[in-house]
């Protein structure tokens, strides 16, 4: 049942990495990095470079040429294997069930992480090192060795590599497995460390050489806004609107419930290896997070940067499940979690950017007739990457829409007013997106009192 469900998600991580248009984070990570010869790569740093990642992305651009397929391929197959690194170790702690199913299907079918998967970022490459060190750790807890400790820390620090939000869950489970070695942990944990260090440090300093604090500034304030874009992509769409801000007592409330219950489960886990294994670091998770928080005022994670955490709770969850009765619990709570995921699910754009969800077609219509393309700003990038993809004879994006002689203009649903006013005519228009596109009958008339244009 499992290889089938993998193979089914798999597919349709396939068809929407061909389909779907490239998002704005996309096309800004293709065009400042990937795109870029190895020399022009790492002149500055940005969190949108997800260093691992955009290197692989890079060579598949060379071999394969720029189709949004290509690009995200990295992704693509990162997300293959985390899917079957799940399976694996859940069949690992709860055998052939179908609690290992049902556990499986409320991870797997969760909308950001699946967009995450396909999208052109790191995240899927991360999550699918982070879970391989995971099954190499727990088949050795009884006795551990230094090549499976070395090992395991190459994997951890290639998820590091791919994605920086990893940093925080692979410190976790190598912190949880030395803990089950014993005398022999603080040689474990130096191995792991020293492992991931040896692989990342060619990997990220050039590019961390440039970073500055400035640079980290995506997360939340507080635990409670941390889970505010998980419940705008899996409940909102079920639900309705709904004021996030009053719903973040409950919020709170529910992290709360949720570790003092996994709390309570480790001394019932004491026994079980292998399931406490798999439990433990959500809880170190969420104290490694908080602890840089209040002492070193890193931003806790909010939206994309859950998924991690997401996961290890979910795994934690499955490995309460293995104590006896427990699964008459779960197993509910597993499959409402999953219903409510698959009726918030959208195949056809990525949830964090609707606003770029029919760029590919949009995009197309400029090739009409050639002539400078005008775009609000938050279209840009995207605009770019499908002009040099079309071969389009605008020589610049421009994002003052106030500039001359533009002959197409791209306008989020914010940004529509100024068009109609000035005379332009609607060509084209995107369902999802709600994005307009607008032909200047007189390109060389319309605004030509407004001043020097800002090209990109």
């Amino acid at each position: 049942m499992l290889a089938l469900l993998i193979a089914a998600v798999s597919a349709v991580n396939v068809v929407r990495s061909v389909r779907q248009s490239l998002t704005i984070d996309e096309a800004m990570s293709f065009l400042s990095f990937s795109s870029k010869p190895l020399t022009e790569m790492f002149v500055y740093y940005d969190a949108n470079n997800h260093v691992l990642f955009t290197l692989l992305s890079r060579v598949c651009f060379l071999t394969l040429g720029d189709a949004e397929w290509a690009i995200r391929l990295p992704s693509v197959l990162g997300g293959i294997a985390f899917l079957i690194l799940l399976a694996m170790l859940l069949r690992r702690l709860l055998g052939e069930t179908w609690t290992a199913v049902a556990a499986w299907a409320a991870v797997a079918s969760n909308p950001l992480l699946l967009d995450h998967l396909s999208a052109g970022r790191g995240y899927g490459l991360a999550l699918a090192f982070w879970m391989a060190a995971v099954w190499v750790l727990g088949g050795g807890l009884e006795g551990g060795g230094w090549r499976r400790w070395a090992g395991a820390g190459a994997l951890l620090g290639l998820a590091l590599a791919a994605n920086l939000n990893l940093l925080f869950a692979g410190v976790a489970v190598g912190l949880t497995y030395s803990l089950f070695q014993g005398r022999a942990g603080a040689k474990a944990a130096a191995a792991m460390g020293a492992s991931a260090l040896l692989v990342t440090a060619p990997l990220l300093y050039p590019a961390l050489r440039h970073a500055t604090r400035d640079n980290f500034y995506y997360g939340a304030a507080d635990w409670a806004h941390s889970l505010d874009q998980y419940v705008w992509q899996v409940l909102m769409p079920v639900h309705g609107d709904f004021n996030l801000d009053t719903a973040l007592p409950g919020q709170k409330l529910a992290v709360t419930l949720f570790l003092l219950a996994i709390g309570l489960s480790v001394p019932l886990l004491w026994k079980r290896h292998t399931a406490l294994f798999v439990g433990l670091p959500a809880l170190l998770l969420f104290g490694l997070y908080d602890a840089a928080h209040r002492f070193a005022g890193v931003n806790l994670p909010l939206g994309r940067t859950t998924l991690p955490l997401f996961a290890a709770c979910l795994l934690a969850a499955a490995a309460v499940a293995a104590l006896p009765y427990a699964r008459y619990v779960l197993v509910p709570l597993f499959l409402l979690l999953t219903g409510s995921h698959l009726a918030a699910s959208r195949w056809e754009y990525y949830g964090e950017w609707p606003e770029d969800a029919e760029n590919k077609t949009l995009a197309a219509v400029a090739k009409q007739q050639p002539g400078k393309i005008c775009s609000t700003w938050t279209l840009v990038p995207s605009l770019n990457y499908y002009r040099l993809r079309y071969g389009l004879e605008a020589p610049e994006l421009v994002f003052n829409e106030r500039g001359p002689e533009c002959v197409w203009f791209f306008a989020t649903a914010g940004d529509q007013q100024w068009p109609h006013e000035q005379g332009y005519q609607e060509v084209a228009a995107g369902g999802q997106s709600k994005v307009k596109v607008y032909r200047n009958p007189a390109p060389s008339s319309i605004g030509s009192g407004e001043g020097k244009v800002n090209g990109r």
